[in-house]
């Protein structure tokens, strides 16, 4: 059942990171890639929230994936610095990823009582 959950999120979010490239890609004022790079920063993207998905202690509507050139952007926020940690472990398992930039913000708030 989790397989297939993160195999139905990765595909909606994979969904929306090869649209999010295409205009991307259309946007004169960054660096140029090739289509083919594109698409793998997409993949890149969507394996990495598909992880994310699929980790019980992440939220995956908490944080923000941006990839450019296999280097992954982690943006938004999470509880604890160890959900943090997390997220930067998990996004470092997928092939593909080449750095991690952790740039997600500790709000204590966010921590379910």
């Amino acid at each position: 059942m989790l397989h297939t959950r993160k195999l139905i999120a990765a595909a909606a979010l994979g969904f929306g990171a090869i649209v999010t490239s295409a205009a991307y890609a259309a946007d004169d004022a960054k660096p140029k890639q090739s289509v083919g790079e594109y698409t793998s920063d997409a993949v890149v993207t969507t394996k990495v929230k598909a992880e994310i998905v699929g980790n019980s202690a992440l939220s995956a509507l908490d944080i923000a994936v941006e990839t450019q050139n296999g280097v992954v952007t982690l943006t938004g926020s999470v509880a604890t610095a160890a959900q943090s940690d997390e997220a930067t472990r998990v996004t470092r398992t997928v092939k593909g990823v080449t750095q991690v930039k952790n740039n997600l913000k500790v709000d204590p708030s966010k921590s379910h009582k």
